[in-house]
């Protein structure tokens, strides 16, 4: 069995070790870049990140420990305690720099944290389909519906670049799922053009995308943001002037614990520090696919490929970004970027994905609470979400 084959050849007692080793490195190669492109400030930005990595971790751990089936079971309440969160932001929440995505402080943002539950909603629920997933009526558009409600909420903050992210991985776990790919292209253009409308309608975005089309035409039109990265990331070179002899992040180089974090890595540690960073976001992502590819069971493979898809989507977007190849878009830079919300959201993914590594556990394996929950399910017999029948996903058509 698949499951078999992962334990003997990539796992020590259950535990994913190439996975491990890989969350480790980013998560101190992180650490030391935060360190240094904010020690100047006289701030702790980086004590207050070794806090949320704790913090992150305790909840990895649990979520690790947790038998990934137990989440099927409590996908729909997590969704309903999603959307009463990001309804309370649009009535209640804290309005910094001309958003309303806080709820307690500026660290805690419920539209970052509901892209983790809404990817776990998605795999229950394209995981209860089976074949009624390639009918319009029972898939594509109960599906948009879904992502259409929470991506429209998220951008009503405004936070289009989270909206964004919450879309991408959407459309790419309903294609892992089976679903038909002229469905998709519908829906990728009818979404993108509701996402450019929409868009266009926000003033801060639309000079974003201006500016974006000028530098097309013209270099030297060049966003401000993108300019002074760009700028940073020549500075840095082959080798880079050294960690922590950065000169353009005290000042020059806007927000640099947060979008500008890579550009702070190009300029002190060079394109090998550069390369470092996209070979590790690799690593993570051939081991969070392999996991998908290999586990046997629907919801779990839905659920391997989602969290992979949720952590390295972002990783790209803010590296294209930096290097001007997309309109900016605030996306973080997941392990590096400055954050409460996105580390623990991070690092729950990251646990996700070592739980469904770690298989699906044979009775008795999971802890009394974990086995009454697994125990009531095959009781049931029904599909967790919807109703429907079973899935045929790709995982489960090759097992």
């Amino acid at each position: 069995m698949a499951g078999q084959k992962r334990k003997s050849t990539g796992s020590y007692g259950g535990f994913d070790i190439m996975l491990g080793v890989t969350l480790l490195a980013l998560l101190a190669y992180g650490l030391l870049m935060l360190y240094s492109a904010t020690f100047f400030v006289g701030e702790s930005f980086w004590q207050k990140q070794v806090g949320w990595i704790a913090i992150g971790s305790v909840i990895m751990l649990i979520i690790y420990s947790v038998p990934y089936p137990v989440w099927q079971r409590f996908a729909l309440p997590l969704m309903g305690a999603a959307l009463v969160m990001l309804f309370a932001v649009l009535l209640l929440g804290e309005l910094i720099l001309g958003a309303q995505r806080s709820l307690i402080g500026a660290s805690v943002q419920p539209g970052v944290l509901a892209r983790l539950i809404v990817m776990i909603y998605i795999a229950a629920w394209l995981s209860s389909k089976g074949e009624q997933l390639n009918h319009v009526r029972y898939g594509l558009i109960p599906f948009a519906i879904i992502i259409g409600v929470v991506a429209g909420m998220v951008a009503l903050q405004p936070d289009l670049s989270t909206a964004l992210l919450l879309v991408i991985t959407g459309l790419a776990m309903f294609f892992y799922a089976g679903g038909d790919p002229i469905q998709i292209f519908v829906s990728i253009v009818s979404g993108s053009t509701a996402f450019g409308f929409l868009a266009w309608q926000l003033p801060h975005a639309r000079g974003r995308l201006v500016g974006y089309l000028e530098s097309l035409r013209d270099p030297t039109q060049m966003p401000y943001h993108v300019h002074r990265a760009m700028i940073a990331i020549g500075e840095g070179g082959l080798f880079g002037v050294g960690i922590g002899s950065g000169r353009l992040k005290s000042g020059y180089l806007p927000f640099p614990h947060t979008d500008s974090i890579f550009a702070v890595i190009a300029e002190e540690a060079g394109m090998l520090g550069c390369l470092l960073v996209i070979m590790l976001f690799i690593l993570l992502a051939y081991r969070g696919y392999r996991i998908a590819l290999e586990t046997p069971e629907p919801f779990g493979s839905l659920l391997a490929f989602g969290a992979t898809t949720m952590i390295v989507t972002e990783a790209l977007l803010n590296i294209m970004v930096m290097v001007g190849l997309i309109p900016f878009t605030g996306t973080a830079l997941p392990f590096f970027t400055y954050g409460g919300s996105e580390m623990l959201m991070t690092m729950a993914g990251a646990g996700v994905l070592l739980s469904v590594s770690r298989g699906k556990p044979k009775k008795g394996e999971g802890g009394a609470f974990a086995n009454a929950i697994l125990d009531r399910g095959r009781r049931d017999g029904r599909a967790r979400v919807s109703g429907a029948r079973r899935s045929a996903s790709p995982a489960s058509r090759r097992a």
